[in-house]
This record gives C-alpha cells, structure tokens and sequence, in this order.
C-alpha cells in the first residue's frame, strides 16, 4: 500500500514531466514510424531527399575542388566513393528535434519559430556530418566506419539536441513567460 501512495504521489509532483516525456515518446514513435518505416512514405518522399542529398554533398565537395559525382545515391570521386543510404537522411535526428519542440507546453508561434529554423539546420548539420564522413574515407578509410556509427552519428544528435535546448532558452520558455 505504501508503494502505491510513494508512486501516486511521484505521479503528482511530476505530472508536466511525465506528460512531456509521455507526449514526448508518442510524438517521436509516430515520426519516426512515417518518415523511418512507412513504405510509402520512405520510398516517395525519403529515397528521393536522400537522392537530392547525395547530390548536396557532391557539389559540397566540389566547392573544394574533389570532382564529385554522383550515381543515384553514391557520390563517387578518384579519391573516395561513398553510399548515402535510408538511415543517412537525418530522419531519426529530424524526429527527435520534432517530438521535442511539439512535446514541450509552448506557444504555436513558438512551436511553428523552432520547426522551421530547427529542422533545416539539423538537415545541414547532417549535410556537414556526411561530408565529413566523406574526407575520413579520404584519410582514415581504416576507421570510417567506426567515425560513421560511433563520432557522426553522435555529434549529429547532440547537436540536435544543443538547437532543442537552443530553441528552449530562447523561444518556447520565453513564449510560457509572456
């Protein structure tokens, strides 16, 4: 009886906690489900943006004179050739960024302000993340794919996570004190 009273009483004191992180992981499953795993979805919208990103990080590179080209969604040049997959495409960046910013109690204006500044720039964070992926299999192709899973992919979620805290200081707390 006693841990029932112990847990209703957590469940009061930590009731807009617990609806952000309940609202939180719904938000994020959804996302993720239609734009990680829904065929459609996947194969019409995220296969070509993955596409159109191989040709972004190309002309990246060719701004730095590597004479890139690509191939679908290989970007090929003499030094390097690299595959950007589904999984590549900042989604799962893109969806947590998303389920924090529609999750946290601010206002719409505040919300719609951290949506379209946030999910571009995390799109060009992982545009950079894959460009940097591309020089470490210019200069360290024994460890790139240890750089790719283990430093890439971490430095693009907590990035992510600095413009979530980013657009909490600056926009949505601000909004709920106005």
């Amino acid at each position: 009886m006693q841990i029932t009273e112990q847990a209703l009483n957590f469940m009061s004191a930590n009731q807009k906690a617990l609806r952000f992180l309940a609202l939180f992981a719904v938000i994020f499953g959804l996302s993720y489900f239609v734009f990680g795993i829904a065929p459609g979805v996947r194969n019409h919208l995220i296969k070509p943006y993955t596409e159109w990103l191989a040709v972004a990080v190309a002309t990246t590179l060719n701004w730095f004179g590597e004479g890139a080209s690509v191939v679908g969604h290989m970007v090929i040049s003499r030094r390097f050739t690299m595959t950007i997959a589904m999984g590549c495409d900042g989604v799962e960046a893109s969806s947590l960024f998303m389920a924090g910013v529609l999750a946290y109690p601010a206002t719409w204006r505040a919300r719609l302000i951290g949506l379209l500044a946030g999910m571009p720039l995390i799109h060009v964070i992982n545009l950079l993340r894959l460009v940097g992926l591309f020089y470490a299999g210019v200069y360290f192709p024994s460890i790139v794919e240890e750089v790719h899973v283990y430093i890439a992919q971490t430095i693009v979620i907590l990035l992510s996570t600095a413009v979530l805290i980013f657009w909490l200081e600056r926009f949505a707390v601000r909004s709920r004190q106005a």
